[in-house]
């Protein structure tokens, strides 16, 4: 029986590495006040540029319930299964869209990650280590969802304007960070919701280090695998996303998986972000 995985393009993993491993993905949608853009069709430079012309973050929207009908009925002309992972339901409207687009068909298997984009995008590629290894899609769904509360999925922010600009955080929290000089960490919690953790305070070379620090300091880490991703980064913030990386490969993980956050994860995290997920043992 053949399965497919699919996803939203909001994984932020590359669409090079979704081909590859033959990851359908459906896209979702930014509007600015003059138009509409589909998730793939603007720099991300671009949208920036655009929100700050603009003094605000234009609407982001999900994939609507006739994207999902028409993208489930495409696959299941090619497939006997779908699996979806779709972006926390506490975030967007994806999940419910998908949900109701599946319509209750036992071929269609939409699963709430109860994770922002790159802890989706761990969920997405451990189910795809299940397919290869021939379970069915009622066992890859099982075992997706026994660790869904064991994730680390969290990101290391710049400032917290883009956070304000989508209605994510309060300008009274951005207005007391700015005055103090903190740069906080969001986490992805287990409710699905972006809630903020360690306070960092200085410049972002020194604060994403301390960052990264902390999270490797765990002692529950199954280093099978990780993602690092970021939104948008300068030289100088690009040698210091080397330096991250390497971090990484020294913590000992077998696999350190690359990705740039996609327009509607990074539209909403601002530039200059830089992150990690990977899963943690029981």
């Amino acid at each position: 029986m053949s399965i497919v995985l699919s996803c939203e393009y909001q994984v932020d993993l590359p669409k090079e590495l979704l081909e590859k491993l033959n990851i359908a993905v459906v896209h979702m949608y930014v509007s600015s006040s003059e138009k509409t853009y589909r998730d793939d069709e603007m720099p991300l430079a671009d949208f920036y540029a655009l929100a700050r012309k603009e003094g605000k973050i234009g609407q982001t929207s999900a994939a609507n319930l006739l994207d999902y009908q028409e993208h489930f009925q495409k696959l299941l002309e090619k497939y006997d299964e779908v699996i979806h992972l779709a972006i926390s339901s506490g975030l967007s409207s994806g999940y419910n869209n998908a949900n109701v687009a599946a319509d209750g068909n036992p071929h269609i298997h939409v699963i709430d990650s109860k994770r922002a984009s790159g802890g989706t995008a761990i969920q997405l590629l451990y189910a795809h280590d299940l397919l290869q290894q021939g379970l069915d899609a009622e066992s890859i769904v099982q075992k997706v969802l026994e660790r869904q509360n064991s994730i680390e999925c969290s990101f290391q922010i710049d400032t917290l304007e883009f956070l304000v600009r989508g209605g994510r955080c309060s300008r009274a929290k951005m207005l007391g960070a700015n005055l103090l000089k903190i740069k906080p960490v969001i986490v992805c919690n287990t409710e699905g919701k972006l809630v903020m953790g360690k306070l960092h305070r200085g410049k972002m070379n020194k604060v994403v280090k301390e960052y990264f620090k902390e999270v490797l300091s765990q002692k529950n880490i199954d280093k099978t695998r990780a993602i690092i991703e970021y939104s948008t980064l300068d030289d100088e913030g690009m040698a210091l996303y080397e330096e991250c990386k390497q971090m990484l490969v020294n913590a000992g993980f077998k696999e350190v998986v690359e990705g740039q956050c996609s327009p509607i994860a990074a539209y909403h995290a601002g530039p200059n972000i830089i992150g990690t997920q990977f899963y943690l043992t029981k």
